[in-house]
């Protein structure tokens, strides 16, 4: 198909604005240069359908003359335009888990919400994600369906199909195509970081800078087929053997694609420029443990885990029924009473009933503490405290200006930070304390921040992206990730520009703060590679 000269001069064209787009999106600014670079590619990507559904369809003659097919390609386009442009843009919501293209999930994390919806949709984020998952399915089956009305636009004759049955159009290409790219790509950059040890800097640097370029010439060849591959299957894969009059039509058109490959290997370098890993993280230990030394959030594994210095230590703060801040993550505690055991909310008994019984972790055994005496005994080690105040809607209507007044002034004048998942808590938090330093914890990397202004954010790391990051500090607010516990998760966090890890592999992260640069050349590919695959 891409020896047809139009397609093939119209499908260079695509990717030379897809990847003047990836350059421009390494850079802050020029919006509206990327939101017309998005509307041009959007739009030169229905055109381009057009053409391979016309090509797919057409006879001989029309095939060997480039400006009669362009004529038959516009005059069809008028029945077709409106299912292409459906097509178009929910292909691009589809493919957000199989990679976003560069900018899809870019602009995803531009949509800000107001301020009323923000914490309905974080606090009650698994309802979201399964809102979103069966949104997802709606927009597949809707997707299909535009599909089917293609097929019997383009193709009268053929027989409707109805239904789930039209999913092969969609899965077949994306198995003989997306599934061995992402398997290809993640091989080689598997043995990238396997010989990251054994090169020096500079040898480093000029293979991994190749092997990006590589990489990111195959992905586009490898997505070309999935598309036109999926066009296929939609109108019933027809024989497309023509008789090509080498005279007019040629293999390549080599200047076009000179000119893709030259934006390529310019993105290549852009992305090593600005892919270089930043400073060591500041190291937070969550929960106040590493790995399994102790039940999460005790002073038993806390008093483990400030020998080994963190920079923070992370715990999670709940309010009892009588008021008490206790230092807990689970919402909920094992009682004992006269017919056996049962789970009841913290929210639900009082902290002198919550003292005489034990929580269980990994065999381990301890007692939940008040927050007073956590930050007693951390004030005694010298160690600074991030805490989590985790708000419920079983909590008192008035738990956050209570936890303000207990503990706002202690919090500042031991230099600790608090953060909360509740937006509407880190503005109350801010105005009862002004000098307290709150962040705002963010579970979904799915939206803007820029409107949600806090001191610093704890992004997770799922999902995370260049320009959350970004985001965040182009209104002077350092990023904090949670919970990377893998050394590569952790290379790859250093290499999006976070400034602080909140982990459960506190050693691990200490070690990876002292790996030289190189030890990150192969998370620069793996982030770009992922906008891919």
């Amino acid at each position: 198909m891409l020896r047809v000269r139009a397609v093939n001069l119209g499908w260079l064209l695509l990717l030379a604005i897809l990847m003047t787009l990836h350059i421009l999106m390494l850079n802050a600014g020029l919006v509206l240069v990327k939101a017309v670079l998005i509307i041009a590619f959007l739009f030169g990507l229905i055109l381009e359908l057009n053409l391979i559904l016309t090509a797919f369809t057409t006879n001989k003659s029309i095939l060997n003359q480039t400006d009669l097919l362009v004529m038959t390609a516009w005059k069809r386009l008028s029945k077709r335009w409106l299912s292409l442009l459906g097509i178009v843009i929910l292909l691009a919501i589809l493919w957000l888990p199989f990679g976003d293209a560069g900018f899809t999930a870019p602009v995803l994390n531009l949509v800000m919400l107001p301020l009323k919806f923000v914490d309905l949709v974080v606090l009650q984020r698994r309802i979201v994600v399964v809102i979103l998952a069966i949104l997802y399915c709606g927009l597949l089956y809707l997707f299909l369906k535009l599909l089917a009305r293609i097929r019997v636009t383009v193709k009268p004759e053929l027989v409707p199909i109805n239904g789930w049955h039209r999913l092969v159009w969609f899965l077949r290409p994306l198995c003989a195509f997306w599934l061995p790219m992402a398997i290809i790509d993640h091989v080689v950059i598997w043995g990238l970081r396997e010989l990251g040890d054994q090169l020096s800097s500079g040898v480093s640097n000029g293979a991994s800078l190749t092997i990006l370029v590589i990489l990111v010439a195959f992905s586009l060849l490898m997505l070309s087929a999935f598309l036109i591959a999926m066009i296929w299957e939609s109108v019933a894969q027809p024989a497309f053997q023509p008789d090509f009059d080498e005279i007019e039509l040629h293999s390549m058109a080599w200047f076009p694609t000179g000119l893709v490959f030259l934006l390529v290997v310019l993105f290549g370098l852009q992305a090593f420029h600005f892919g270089v890993a930043a400073s060591p993280s500041v190291t937070v230990a969550h929960r106040g443990v590493i790995g399994n030394n102790g039940v999460p959030n005790s002073l038993t594994s806390f008093k483990q885990t400030v020998k080994h210095h963190p920079n923070y230590v992370e715990i999670d703060v709940q309010e009892t029924k009588d008021g008490h801040f206790v230092v807990s993550h689970g919402q909920d505690v094992t009682v004992k009473n006269s017919s056996g055991t049962k789970k009841v909310d913290l929210q639900e008994i009082n902290y002198h009933d919550i003292l005489r019984h034990q929580v269980k972790f990994h065999g381990k055994k301890t007692k939940l503490v008040e927050l007073s005496t956590y930050m007693s005994v951390a004030q005694s080690k010298h160690q600074r405290l991030m805490v989590e105040l985790k708000v419920t809607p079983q909590d008192s209507a008035d738990v956050v200006q209570r936890f303000a007044n207990q503990y706002g002034d202690r919090l500042i004048a031991q230099h600790d930070f608090v953060h909360t998942m509740s937006y509407q808590a880190v503005l109350k938090l801010k105005r009862l304390k002004p000098n307290l330093i709150v962040g705002y914890v963010v579970p979904l990397n799915i939206m803007s921040i820029k409107n949600l202004p806090a001191d610093f954010y704890s992004l997770q790391a799922i999902g995370l992206n260049n320009t959350m990051v970004r985001q965040a500090h182009s209104i002077g607010a350092p990023v904090f990730v949670w919970t990377p516990d893998r050394v590569s998760d952790m290379q790859i966090m250093r290499v999006l520009g976070v400034d602080g890890q909140i982990t459960n592999q506190l050693i691990k992260l200490q070690q990876v703060n002292r790996q030289p640069v190189r030890k990150f050349n192969w998370a620069i590919v793996e982030n770009v590679i992922n906008q891919f695959c």
